[in-house]
């Protein structure tokens, strides 16, 4: 197959990050299971990556009324040229990554059967971003929806939403996954003081990085790793000495702040965005290294095994604060320990996982066909 994998608007530090890396690495590995596989990128953002057809928008106007205009008229000529590479490439598939509309998105729709991977409920995403992206994001969500061949969801519970299955789409529910080739496990570290890491991006209120900082209050004698955070990025107030920031980093240097890590978090408040289940890559990523880890949702792969290096806490907004000796307990018990990888990977190996993926392209393109 001819796969044309589509994303509407990514910035540099999500290309760059786990996003970014995932999308990579699934167009690899369909390459090297024998199809054609390309990366086509809208992004605000300058980026030249090897292998990838990046088409930048933006706007120099320093009048904010006015910049938001030229910026969504740049945003839609650069998906004009997006399409025609697209259309010149002539695949079979297209696997586009949620995004919010802009036109001509129509037309790419016209070119191949689109399959729509979704993350989230972009219902409730948007309504994060501002009245005015939420609204604009209602209005045209069912352009993109109701025009998809299928979808692929990243979880049970996003099939469950009446804002997602009002489409009657065919659908895979196929949880996040890594390469397990690609990542090498981590020994673990001889610390003398207990590390806890967390890797996010600032500015998401569902992180929960600011429980963190509580609990590296209360626990002095853990030391807490925030790796993409800098100390501009939180409150106004007191930080505890035993809480290191690290800031927008490399992954090379990622890799190396959690070689010393005996425990990372996943996110700790998904409940602010009213879900309770996720597939998250960097908790894959933290596994796949060796690294034991602290839930606090429900993961699609992982939750409900009897594993003694992930510690299960509830989804709620006390769920730190209720359970700092439960993590404290955890850190110190996991000190020395890393994960069992013949354990995991049936569950996240992503090589497993696209086999199921371009199986459901086939059906796809054979149902239109027939």
């Amino acid at each position: 197959m001819r796969i044309a994998y589509v994303a509407l608007h990514l910035e540099k530090k999500y290309v760059f990050g786990g996003v970014g890396r995932k999308i990579r690495e699934h167009v690899r590995i369909w390459n090297e299971m024998g199809n054609e596989a390309q990366f086509f990128l809208l992004t605000p953002d300058a980026i030249d990556l090897s292998g990838i057809s990046c088409f930048q928008f933006g706007s120099t106007q320093k009048f904010k009324p006015l910049r938001a205009i030229e910026r969504e008229i740049s945003r839609s000529k650069s998906l004009g040229k997006l399409i025609q590479k697209v259309t010149e490439f002539q695949p079979d598939i297209i696997y586009l990554r949620y995004g919010l509309f802009t036109l001509p998105l129509p037309r790419l729709f016209q070119i191949a059967p689109v399959v729509l991977e979704v993350n989230t409920d972009d219902v409730i995403e948007y309504r994060h971003r501002g009245l005015f992206f939420y609204y604009l994001n209602r209005i045209t969500r069912g352009q993109i929806f109701g025009k998809a061949s299928g979808l692929v969801p990243i979880s049970q519970e996003l099939v469950t939403r009446p804002s997602i299955n009002r489409f009657n789409k065919p659908v895979l529910v196929l949880s996040n996954g890594i390469d397990l080739n690609a990542v090498k496990p981590l020994p673990a570290p001889c610390n003398s003081i207990p590390r806890l890491a967390f890797v996010g991006i600032p500015g998401l209120d569902w992180n929960g990085e600011d429980k963190l900082i509580e609990f590296a209050r209360s626990v002095p004698d853990i030391q807490l790793d925030l790796v993409g955070f800098s100390c501009t990025d939180m409150p106004d107030e007191s930080i505890p000495d035993n809480v290191v920031f690290h800031g927008l980093v490399e992954v090379a240097k990622v890799y190396e702040i959690l070689s010393h890590a005996d425990v990372t978090s996943g996110t700790l408040a998904l409940h602010r965005k009213q879900l309770e289940e996720n597939s998250a890559l960097k908790v894959r990523e933290a596994l796949a290294l060796g690294i034991p880890i602290i839930l606090g949702y429900y993961d699609t792969d992982i939750s409900g095994r009897d594993f003694d290096f992930v510690l299960q806490l509830p989804n709620q907004e006390s769920n730190v604060k209720d359970n700092t000796e439960k993590i404290r307990d955890f850190v110190y018990h996991m000190v020395g320990k890393r994960v069992d990888r013949e354990a995991i990977t049936p569950l996240i190996d992503q090589r497993i996982k696209e086999e199921s993926r371009l199986a459901f392209f086939e059906k796809i393109l054979h149902d239109k066909t027939t």
